[in-house]
């Protein structure tokens, strides 16, 4: 499976630009022209969000919309659309083969994983992001998980809300019912997250050494709020702390993870270039799960991440997701061998003249 096309409607800075794309492919050039606006496009495409930041800075300013169009190679082609409209709150509507479709039902038509510099602030990232990676691991290669999920967050809300309440009688004469819920769902998350966490635990290891050329003990340490099999049983005994605090405390909403390097939290102890190892290494697993779930690997974005790793390392990743579309930018093409370069489709970013602060011919 490979992205053959991607046209692009005032997204970012790119007013009008059509793409066409091959296996492999080097977005090269100087910073601030769009490189990372291609890939942060193809990622909303796969996953409905963007890497980057908050979803309505992807409309070009000054635009009341945006559009993505994604073309898929797969039996035969499949169209993705994303728009994107601007007003008092951002709107988004999704399509595949120009059928609307919710957005639960659009994430996973076609997976991506990414690799950016801001990935490496995964290690010490606060505990929301961490499940927000959780969850679009999982959910991209499984709806029912993101059901479950939606579903969990909606009862969660209306426990939260009758918790607010200040008749206790009210409040203890409804809980159960929600808890029971809540409790079902949860576990299905949890469950869920803890096979992806015993997954990258058989191979992160072996990727990390593979990739630093040492020998160290990794592990990605999945610290769930609950107990599987014990949820229901947790809120209970948690009732009374919810009441006085009017707020749920135990949950998949509660749930954190950590790497550890040697048997110490990365995090305060593992240097910039063992997080890097590390984000690396948890990337490549991340690809193998995909991989597992239907046999499908997914399209690999790495961006600008080859000017801090050395031509080993670079040699390594690139050999490692041969099998898979991989499409990365750089700003130097000196950062990649001319012998890493081979089968490469190379795209100079000022060559294409992306809309800046002034007007510019782009159909060129």
């Amino acid at each position: 499976m490979k992205i053959s096309k991607l046209s692009l409607t005032n997204f970012r800075n790119w007013e009008e630009r059509s793409f066409d794309l091959s296996e492999k492919v080097l977005i090269y050039g100087p910073n601030a022209r769009g490189k990372t606006n291609v890939l942060e496009a193809i990622y909303l495409s796969a996953t409905s969000r963007s890497f980057k930041g908050k979803d309505k800075e992807m409309v070009k300013n000054g635009q009341e919309f945006a559009r993505v169009n994604t073309e898929i190679a797969k039996d035969g082609p499949v169209e993705v659309e994303v728009l994107l409209k601007t007003g008092e709150r951002l709107e988004k509507e999704f399509k595949i083969q120009g059928r609307k479709r919710p957005a639960i039902d659009f994430v996973g038509e076609f997976s991506a994983i990414i690799f950016s510099p801001d990935d490496i602030n995964l290690v010490s990232a606060a505990p929301d992001q961490k499940r927000r990676y959780l969850s679009y691991t999982v959910g991209q290669k499984d709806r029912q998980y993101l059901y479950d999920l939606l579903n969990y967050k909606k009862i969660l809300r209306q426990r939260n809300e009758l918790l607010k309440k200040y008749d206790l009688g009210t409040i203890r004469s409804e809980i159960d019912v929600w808890d029971v819920s809540l409790a079902q769902y949860g576990e299905n998350i949890t469950k869920k997250r803890r096979e992806l966490a015993d997954f990258i635990n058989e191979r992160i290891t072996n990727y990390y050494n593979q990739l630093s050329g040492e020998e160290r003990v990794v592990e990605f340490k999945y610290l769930p709020s609950i107990k599987l099999g014990e949820m229901l049983s947790q809120l209970k005994d948690g009732r009374e702390k919810d009441i006085r605090d009017r707020n749920t405390n135990q949950g998949p909403h509660r749930d954190d993870w950590e790497l550890r390097l040697d048997y110490l939290p990365a995090e305060g102890y593992a240097s910039r270039g063992e997080e890097r190892t590390l984000i690396l290494a948890l990337k490549l697993c991340e690809r193998d799960y995909f991989a597992s779930r239907d046999g499908i690997l997914p399209i690999v974005l790495l961006d600008d991440v080859f000017s801090e790793l050395d031509e080993s390392r670079r040699r390594y990743l690139i050999e490692s997701f041969k099998d898979s579309q991989i499409i990365l930018t750089t700003t130097d093409l000196d950062h990649l061998d001319e012998s890493l370069r081979e089968g490469f489709q190379l795209i100079n970013i000022d060559t294409l003249q992306p809309t800046l602060d002034f007007q510019l011919p782009i159909n060129q």
